[in-house]
């Protein structure tokens, strides 16, 4: 296994942001005014790694059974300690201290009518909207849409398109800001700031760019050059991709926007078809809140190094996590929920 592309729970993570359920309860509050209210959520507890479980249609218990044989690698789904593919890398995983979204636009998609944007795209993706997370910070109102500015019609879902996500964890006993591009900003309509889908970086305190990270994750470079690999080269741009991934998931269907942009896009479904009643006809404040599972949201193999014992966790240059040949390392896009709730803005009358 060449190192860092272990990437497919990673993409189906992504690709697979289904609603897990979207429920609609209706009550009323006196204060409420028709509309839409948008807001996200995170879980800092439930993992994104026992979810996507599910997504794969394996048992949450992640036993070396649960793979098909013969094992070439160990996968993010499994429970911590194991090390099914004998490698002597155990499984391990991470939860971040703070998860960031970089979302250049969230649509609102209508079957019949018109898309409302719940984040608006800005024009470039350097302008995308950026959520934080902490666990002391979980959940943030990102818009309120009063009735007055909606068309009716019935919709199906949600439309992202993410430019990054970012994780602050430790490497190599350092508290480190590590930035993964899904999307490319290096076109003239994006900024022409260099990334490229699968480029990883370190980013400091005040949001700045160090650097590319190397292969042993010890050193930034202002080339991006040092990066070009297990992703290959997308057929599109022509553009060589980072670190994590491989050429065969890069291209897929939701990476493949065009030769003068390449954006990720991944839809979030209802459950069911939300129906939204003409201004003049609402009189109901509709409620969308998407919830990420961020617990566990990176994954690696420990390879314990028994002259070394300085650190702990992920330690790329001691135990070799991102350095050896065989070393697996994931940074996983966070599964997510979406619900609904919808709250009738006139009192029910008493007859």
């Amino acid at each position: 296994m060449k190192k860092n592309i272990i990437f497919s729970v990673l993409l189906i993570s992504v690709l697979s942001l289904t609603a897990c359920g979207s429920s609609t309860s209706s009550n009323t509050d006196d204060d409420a005014t028709p509309g839409i209210t948008f807001e996200t959520v995170a879980d800092f507890d439930a993992s994104a790694s026992a979810a996507l479980s599910a997504l794969l249609k394996k048992v949450t218990t992640g036993a070396c059974a649960d793979l098909e044989n013969p094992i070439e690698t160990d996968d993010p789904v499994l429970t911590d300690g194991l090390d099914c593919d004998a490698d002597d890398g155990v499984v391990a995983h991470i939860t971040p201290t703070k998860y960031s979204l970089a979302i250049k636009r969230a649509t609102m998609v209508a079957e019949e009518g018109t898309d409302i944007d719940l984040i608006a795209d800005t024009g470039t993706l350097a302008e995308a909207e950026v959520i934080n997370f902490t666990p002391e910070n979980l959940s943030e109102t990102i818009i309120d849409i009063d009735s007055a500015d909606l068309v009716g019609g019935t919709y199906s879902g949600l439309e992202f398109e993410i430019y990054y996500f970012q994780m602050t964890f430790d490497v190599a006993g350092v508290s480190r800001n590590v930035r993964f591009y899904m999307s490319d900003d290096d076109f003239v309509s994006e900024g022409s700031l260099g990334h490229h889908q699968g480029d990883v970086t370190f980013i400091d305190d005040e949001g700045t760019e160090l650097g590319w990270i190397d292969g042993t994750w010890s050193e930034v470079s202002a080339s991006r050059d040092v990066q070009e690999g297990a992703g290959g080269t997308d057929a599109e741009t022509g553009h060589k991709r980072g670190f994590f991934g491989s050429t065969d998931q890069w291209d897929a269907e939701a990476q493949m926007q065009g030769a003068d942009q390449d954006l990720f896009v991944f839809d979030l479904p209802f459950s069911l078809p939300i129906p939204l009643p003409e201004p003049a006809e609402n009189d109901e404040r509709l409620t969308i809140t998407t919830t990420f599972s961020v617990a566990d949201t990176f994954f690696y193999e420990d390879f314990d190094n028994p002259t070394l014992d300085t650190c702990t966790g992920f330690c790329p240059e001691e135990g070799g996590e991102a350095g050896l040949a065989n070393a697996e390392w994931a940074p996983l896009m966070p599964t997510a929920t979406l619900t609904t709730d919808t709250i009738s803005a006139l009192p029910i009358p008493v007859f």
